[in-house]
């Protein structure tokens, strides 16, 4: 009688129970009666800096169509993307996320990581040329679309105009490699804790900005290559872009040595924005410009673009797309994360434009984008120089071709600049020795 009772009592203990099923990424979930489908977003933005607001927006217009997004930010490095991709490639917690490299998206389509969006792109008439030009099929990786380009890629030297107006110069429109680094060190003084820089090169961050930012303007998209199976690290414009980087840090010192950049961790905020140099390398920090809080500045900045190697050569506008969106091949919601996909890139972008981030397509009013681009930074921001060098489109950018072995050659240029840096070959030296190793790969 006694285990009588005590079944009785566990039986309507347990009809009390409302078990209630964790969301888990992809996943359906049942709170109002109706199934919700949660689709997880991965990506490289802090979610304070634009993609929380983007995602509430979505949620909020989709909340009928039993769609629903959540964000989860992951730091854009190797450990970052390692983290990413073994998520991808075990199908579990992610169903779309961003790419932010043209070799890490090959890798990633090559490798069952991105979805090939071909046959939902003709399905909808989604062509993405009619929305960003015949530019959109550069970022197709052998022929087909693994991802949906959203950002314009559009960068520029970063100035502290207060600095420049002090010394007398004007905010240049064009410069050469020459040019470049007289001003630089004009704007260099003091010694010590006191010194303060004419440019940061960044270079702890990615050595391979050399390549992206000084090289492409005369050379094309495709800097690192001379043909799919040779390399172009012996190219007249490459030697000079490292001689001009080298020269900076170890013969001028106007820049920090890369030696000390890797040391002391810097970092472009923790340089540039304490005054410590008057010029920086890229304007993805716009949304720490804005952070006074964190980032306590009052001068204003500006942009130009990058220097040329020599008068008369530049071919290219520095730029292209980049954010490209892909979908887990692995997803269970494959439809749900392409509905995301097309409104992210169509309509859903306003909100990370006020972090720096400008849409690529043409599905948004160019005003509204500027207003939102120096939202919040309209006393530290240059105005004209903004919208000159990252908002307006250009019609000749050096677009990307040649993903051959990209990551592996990428490694050799880095690895064989590293060396130049820290005084242990010439730059003419490195460079050869960084096509040799590099042709070896590409004629494999």
């Amino acid at each position: 009688m006694k285990h009588l009772i005590k079944i009785l009592t566990t039986v309507m203990l347990l009809s009390l129970v409302i078990v209630t099923p964790l969301a888990a990424s992809g996943s359906s979930e049942t709170g109002t009666g109706e199934d919700v489908v949660t689709i997880r977003f991965w990506g490289g933005v802090p979610p304070e800096a634009g993609p929380q607001a983007s995602v509430d927006l979505f949620n909020e217009q989709f909340a009928d169509q039993g769609i629903r997004v959540e964000y989860e930010r992951f730091v854009n490095d190797d450990t970052g993307n390692l983290k990413l991709e073994t998520n991808l490639l075990s199908g579990d917690g992610v169903d779309v996320y961003m790419t932010y490299t043209s070799d890490v998206m090959a890798k990633r389509a090559e490798g069952n990581m991105a979805l090939d969006l071909t046959d939902l792109i003709e399905r909808d008439g989604f062509d993405l040329t009619q929305y960003g030009g015949t530019l959109m099929e550069s970022y197709y990786i052998n022929g087909r679309p693994y991802c949906v380009p959203t950002k314009l890629d559009q960068y520029g030297i970063v100035l502290n105009k207060d600095m420049f107006d002090a010394a007398g110069i004007p905010i240049p429109t064009e410069w050469t490699f020459d040019e470049f680094r007289e001003i630089a060190k004009q704007l260099t003084h003091g010694e010590g804790q006191d010194k303060v820089y004419g440019m940061f090169w960044n270079s702890q961050q990615d050595l391979t900005y050399v390549l992206q930012y000084l090289v492409a303007q005369t050379n094309g998209g495709d800097p690192m290559y001379r043909t799919e199976t040779e390399s172009a690290f012996d190219d007249p414009v490459v030697v000079a872009a490292v001689e001009l980087i080298n020269n900076m840090m170890n013969v001028d010192g106007s820049s920090p040595t890369h030696a000390d950049s890797v040391t002391q961790k810097l970092s472009q905020e923790g340089v540039f924005l304490t005054g410590k140099s008057a010029m920086t390398i890229g304007p993805w920090m716009v949304r720490s410009i804005k952070d006074t809080d964190n980032y306590p500045h009052d001068f204003v900045t500006a942009f130009a673009p990058y220097p040329v190697y020599a008068e008369g050569q530049r071919n290219y506008t520095q730029g292209g797309y980049g954010d490209m969106l892909c979908i887990n091949p692995k997803s269970e919601h494959i439809e749900e994360a392409w509905t995301f996909v097309k409104w992210y890139a169509t309509e859903g972008m306003l909100p990370v434009v006020e972090g720096g981030r400008v849409p690529c397509f043409n599905t948004y009013d160019p005003q509204e984008v500027t207003d939102a681009f120096l939202k919040g930074g309209e006393d530290l921001l240059d105005s004209e120089t903004t919208k000159k060098i990252l908002i307006e489109p250009a019609d000749n950018y050096a677009a990307p071709s040649i993903t051959n072995h990209s990551a592996e050659v990428k490694r050799v240029f880095t690895e064989e600049m590293e060396t130049i840096l820290l005084g242990e070959q010439t730059p003419a030296e490195g460079m050869a020795k960084a096509k040799e190793r590099a042709d070896a790969i590409l004629q494999q």
